[in-house]
């Protein structure tokens, strides 16, 4: 079986959001021996499946083994503010933005980073979905495609588009259609993967700074961190929908694997808003406190929400909409990313601005107790799970 990847979701939130971190610019399986007559219990996870923290403080990367939870190696990439990978986890990208604006590639059988790859910008990335093609984003909303059997660069997309922050676009299943938020200007901007060419602006609501997809890839739906809603997009047409009202300045969204309800994460007002898809409705919200980042369990049944800027993880339980006890992790949590098989979550502890994070906290999804927490680079900002 080839090895693939499971892409983190996380905050997206603008300034004032940021600046609780002081943020300014632009995430052992024990296979017991089994007792004679007795089956052993299955691992946690296979003994590959490994977690790669992108650590913005120290511009390296730290592989983390799922099956020891123990840190390997530290990979210098000379920065790494976002990271990605490709769909058969055989290659790793690293995003560094400002001064070098550069992509470097890291092979996985080896965990050593290769040459540079020379881009327009490198905010945020994106693999499209037969692994071909990486996408790099710059903070101008221009776009570096990047062949990923060669590492070669293509010519710059010019979307017009001003991004805000990491994971600002989307793409569909397909892989046909790529969606970049542009920030300042309240639109959402495709992009057809086929030819690189930009398509007509679809305009949303004030200051959009997250965007998902439905896994049917019918609909993609924008948080409005400005205007306090949420809008869906017919991506068949391209058209936006009447905006959903949710709570104040949303800035991060999930959407539950059968596709049925999105929740928003509702950074000022304190709440998770539900979505039911079908109607496009908003359900009771759910008081978390400060919610940031989320990932959704591969069952649908558990929500985790980062409290930014805090020290705790809070579940949300799907099948009641109600939040769990907060769970003790390191200080500002800014990143989420959950096993394929939903047994583990890794939770990278950023800091607060003012003092340094340097941890990544795993968490056992079926008693939500932490581990150990696992030492990693200064300020990891990003992660991703390839096995």
């Amino acid at each position: 079986m080839r090895p693939a990847i499971t892409r983190v979701l996380h905050l997206t939130a603008p300034g004032a959001a940021l600046a609780l971190l002081g943020l300014t610019g632009a995430t052992a399986a024990a296979a017991a021996a089994g007792v004679a007559g007795t089956a052993a219990p299955p691992p946690l996870a296979a003994p590959r499946v490994t977690v790669y923290v992108a650590n913005q403080g120290s511009g390296t990367v730290t592989p983390i083994r799922v099956a020891t939870n123990r840190p390997g190696r530290t990979i210098n990439t000379h920065g790494a503010n976002s990271i990605t990978a490709t769909p058969d986890g055989r290659t790793v990208y690293v995003g560094s933005f400002g001064s070098q604006d550069t992509v470097t590639p890291i092979r996985t059988a080896t965990n050593q980073a290769g040459r540079a790859i020379k881009v327009a910008g490198a905010d945020d990335l994106l693999v499209t979905p037969d692994g071909k093609t990486l996408y790099a984003v710059g903070g101008l909303g221009d776009m570096t495609p990047v062949r990923v059997a060669t590492n070669m660069p293509g010519k710059t997309i010019k979307t017009g588009a001003a991004p805000f922050g990491p994971h600002s676009v989307a793409i569909t299943p397909n892989g046909k259609t790529l969606y970049l938020l542009n920030f300042l200007g309240g639109t959402v901007i495709p992009v057809r993967t086929a030819t690189n060419t930009v398509g007509k602006a679809i305009r949303v609501g004030t200051d959009p700074s997250a965007i998902a997809i439905t896994p049917n890839g019918k609909t993609a739906y924008v948080a409005n961190s400005g205007s306090g809603t949420v809008t869906p997009i017919s991506t068949a047409s391209g058209t936006a929908g009447p905006a959903i009202r949710v709570g104040a300045d949303p800035s991060a969204l999930v959407i539950t694997p059968n596709g049925k309800t999105v929740y928003v994460a509702n950074l000022a007002s304190g709440t998770v808003t539900p979505i039911r898809a079908a109607t496009n409705k908003a359900g009771r919200p759910i008081p978390v406190r400060v919610p940031g980042a989320m990932a959704i369990t591969p069952d649908g049944k558990i929500v985790l929400v980062a409290n930014f800027g805090g020290h705790t993880v809070t579940p949300v339980h799907t099948a009641t909409n109600k939040a769990g006890r907060p769970i003790r992790v390191g200080l500002g949590p800014i990143a989420i990313a959950i096993t394929p098989n939903g047994r583990m979550a890794y939770v990278a502890n950023f800091g607060n601005g003012r003092i340094e994070g340097h941890t990544v906290t795993p968490i056992r999804i079926a008693t939500l107790r932490v581990g150990r927490a696992i030492k990693v680079g200064l300020d990891p900002i990003d992660l991703v799970i390839v096995h």
